[in-house]
């Protein structure tokens, strides 16, 4: 997969760089394993590259340029409606002002606190098990951080009054920079789902030494992912476009194997959609 490095605003709406016998489809990628790998052992092998690059071969009929962006980036051109799609959001029923969402194109085991074994030892004892978020939150005793730009679905109500005193970490692989910061000390505990520590596990497994997922009281059933593109008429054309060829890339050999390597062969099947929870 080839991408284009974006280091000044782009103008997205522009259709001077397209053939007119090929409509563009603009996607953004940025650099959070293991869902967009760039660079190292597994580069271009993450979740959503493979996502990617699945729908791109469903979709010959269309050109695709594969932009390279920060994450707090991709969320301003979202919202500014730019012509732009991310392959990997959480799935939503409705429209956000961010977004309009395909179907579902995989499931998640949901985001939990990662943090150091004996501290998690410490939380469940006093937050119960599963760990209750809300309580955790609000003791005010242990320090969370977050990856700039993420937004984490049904958690954000949650997590909007910590926003400004919690740190979050800007960058490239950001989810994986803070396993590392939990791991010195810096900080206490983060929220992201387990493939996260997978990914860790698989390229650094001292660094990951000692660190475990938590399941979280307030996310009890699987997460649905989707496309997500500009919540314009664009946008809308590009996922209707896009829901057209999902039944087949999920019957992709090489995006099941990319599933089942980052969730260690434990791959939630789409019959769970029907269990999960709605997005409001």
């Amino acid at each position: 997969m080839r991408f284009v490095l974006v280091v000044v605003a782009l103008l997205l709406s522009s259709t001077g760089v397209t053939s007119p016998s090929k409509p563009l489809l603009n996607w953004a990628i940025n650099t959070a394993p293991p869902f967009h790998i760039v660079g190292g052992l597994f580069d271009q092998q993450g979740l959503c590259d493979q996502l990617l690059s699945s729908l791109q071969q469903q979709l010959p009929e269309t050109k695709h340029q594969v932009l390279l962006m920060p994450q707090t980036r991709i969320h301003q051109a979202l919202n500014k409606r730019e012509k732009l799609c991310f392959p990997c959001m959480i799935h939503r029923s409705q429209p956000t002002k961010t977004a309009v969402f395909s179907t579902p194109t995989h499931w998640y085991r949901p985001q939990g606190v990662i943090t150091r074994q004996a501290l998690a030892n410490h939380l469940t004892q006093q937050f119960s098990s599963p760990l209750e978020l809300t309580r955790l939150l609000e003791a005010k005793t242990f320090k969370l951080g977050l990856a700039a730009g993420r937004r984490y679905g049904d958690l954000e109500p949650l997590l909007e009054p910590y926003r400004k005193s919690e740190l979050i970490r800007s960058g490239d692989d950001g989810p994986v920079a803070l396993l590392k910061m939990i791991q010195s000390g810096r900080i206490d505990f983060t929220l992201d789902y387990d493939i996260v520590l997978t990914y860790l596990n698989k390229t650094a497994p001292e660094q990951a030494k000692g660190l475990v997922y938590v399941p979280i009281a307030e996310l009890p059933l699987p997460i649905a992912g989707a496309v997500g593109c500009s919540n314009s008429d664009w946008g809308k054309q590009q996922i209707e476009l896009i829901n057209s060829v999902i039944p087949k890339v999920q019957a992709d050999p090489a995006f099941r194997h990319s599933l089942e390597l980052w969730f260690d062969g434990r791959v939630l099947e789409p019959t769970l959609k029907s269990k999960a929870k709605p997005k409001q």
